[in-house]
């Protein structure tokens, strides 16, 4: 997990361009990212080292976006959220668009800040064993990769691009595509089971 969380210095280069990258519309905010843990394990803020550079480089007379050598991954916390890693692009239930390395996302379905997470599952006492039981979809890819999630508005968290979901338990999945739920009540946590309406999402 460390080499996830670790920032590079030094971007990787990249030669092949992801047709998707260069359609998304950046936006310049940050997001300010939670960052759990004290002392020595405190996980270092890629918000001030490198995230202006995910948001944009020249590339000829082109700006575009470039990818940091970070692996997509979300690991699910047991009775926590959704700690997402990687190139992203989250866009709001309103439209806007975000990029950033790291969010801590709201499972739960109690968070005031949807869809971030902002500890309200220790107050409502959210349960849940932090099981990964699909079987992947996907191999694993080494090289950095971007992934778009969609807030639904009363919905799952909908994710498209190359996502390796895995727990402390060593249970992982490798896929391209879901939807994650945020209300906490779905029966396949953490992704969403549609039965449940998604209320409170």
């Amino acid at each position: 997990m460390e080499d996830a969380l670790k920032v590079y210095p030094k971007p990787v280069e990249w030669s092949d361009t992801d047709p998707q990258s260069d359609s998304v519309e950046t936006n310049p905010k940050k997001v300010q990212p939670d960052t759990p843990g004290q002392g020595k394990n405190k996980r270092e803020s890629t918000d001030e080292k490198a995230l202006d550079r995910w948001f944009r480089e020249q590339r000829g007379s082109k700006r575009v976006i470039r990818r940091l050598g970070r692996p997509n991954e979300l690991l699910v916390s047991n009775g926590g959220p959704l700690v997402m890693t990687g190139n992203i692009t989250l866009i709001n239930e309103d439209g806007s668009v975000t990029h950033a390395n790291y969010l801590s996302l709201c499972r739960c379905g109690a968070s005031k800040n949807k869809p971030l997470c902002d500890d309200q599952h220790l107050d409502i006492e959210f349960i849940d064993s932090g099981a990964v039981q699909r079987v992947s979809d996907w191999m694993p890819v080494n090289r950095p990769q971007i992934i778009t999630v969609t807030c639904i508005k009363n919905g799952p968290l909908k994710f498209r691009g190359y996502l390796r979901i895995y727990n402390r338990k060593g249970q992982e999945c490798i896929t391209m595509s879901g939807a994650l739920c945020r209300c906490g009540k779905s029966s396949k946590k953490p992704f969403c089971d549609s039965n449940h309406g998604c209320a409170g999402c």
